[in-house]
């Protein structure tokens, strides 16, 4: 049987890439803040946060959060369980005179870059000037650089109209989910049960549905050294503003139930979530995943 192996180049990236990194030792504020404005989440200056996914990990992009010591702009990359990055610029709030008797110098604004373990063996929080462990702050920079390849494909999807989301959005209707959750080879295999859903495994990949209260389909995967790889889940839900369901796609970054929204610009994801469910659809259908692609394709049927 055919395992799955998303191999598929990287998509286009703009302004941002681990290349040309900026490195934390010498990050500025303003270097912060643009990072945030280039994302263009929101036409709007009000605070607010989003979350996306690079890997299993968790991305926290911050806009104009205001607190009593400012407002600050940045990012949060959180690994599950080890460790968290904080990349913020404050914009500080208390007057000129208190802030240079603190802090000795004159300057509204400042960089904070911090560091501390989370789970179960929690540290306090760390400047990352003030860490002097050379292979902890190696990993710290290579995280850094991660995640400036994040924004960059997250960059050129949202300045691009998102394709890959819209790609998705067009395969996850309610018909095809429906089609999918009620497949013949779900009556023919002996079902495991994972939370909601009830599935099955085809090579590498768990193939998984729930059907109330809308149709649902859950797909896992485990790469070449057998580990339980970040999975997805499709389906449609009410819309708030509009009487119909719409297509949804949610994120299940570790073995725990727990699962989160996908953004539309959460590009590697996006990719990897398109090419799970054309593997899905070969086993549900009885096609294989190239014939799935072509007849998914603008021109299902070219001249031969």
């Amino acid at each position: 049987m055919q395992a799955f192996s998303p191999d598929l180049p990287m998509p286009e990236s703009l302004y941002y890439s681990a290349k040309e990194t900026h490195p934390l030792s010498t990050l500025d504020e303003k270097n912060i803040c643009s990072m945030v404005d280039d994302l263009k989440l929101t036409d709007s200056d009000k605070e607010h946060y989003v979350t996306g996914w690079m890997g299993e990990d968790s991305v926290v992009v911050i806009h104009n959060y205001r607190e009593k010591r400012g407002t600050s702009n940045g990012f949060v990359l959180s690994k599950e369980n080890q460790y968290r990055l904080s990349v913020q610029s404050i914009a500080f709030r208390i007057p000129k005179i208190f802030l240079w008797l603190s802090l000795r110098r004159k300057p509204r604004n400042a960089t904070l870059i911090t560091y501390d373990t989370i789970g179960e063996l929690r540290s306090p929080i760390v400047q990352y000037r003030n860490l002097f462990d050379k292979s902890l702050k190696l990993k710290l920079e290579q995280d850094w650089q991660a995640l400036n390849d994040y924004i960059g494909l997250a960059c050129w999807q949202l300045e691009n109209g998102c394709p890959l989301w819209k790609q998705l959005e067009q395969a996850i209707t309610p018909a095809a989910l429906t089609a999918w959750v009620n497949a013949p080879v779900f009556e023919e295999k002996r079902l495991q049960k994972d939370g909601p859903f009830e599935g099955f495994w085809s090579g590498n990949v768990f193939i998984a549905r729930s059907k109330p209260p809308y149709p649902s389909l859950q797909l896992l995967w485990r790469d070449e050294d057998n580990r339980l790889q970040p999975g997805y889940i499709f389906t449609a839900v009410p819309d708030k503003k509009q009487d119909k369901l719409v297509p949804s796609l949610r994120i299940r970054p570790h073995r725990a139930e727990k699962h989160y929204p996908l953004n539309v610009f959460d590009a590697r994801h996006l990719q990897y979530a398109r090419s799970l469910l054309s593997y899905a659809e070969g086993v549900l259908t009885g096609m294989s995943p190239p014939l799935v692609e072509m007849m998914n394709g603008s021109n299902p049927l070219p001249d031969l």
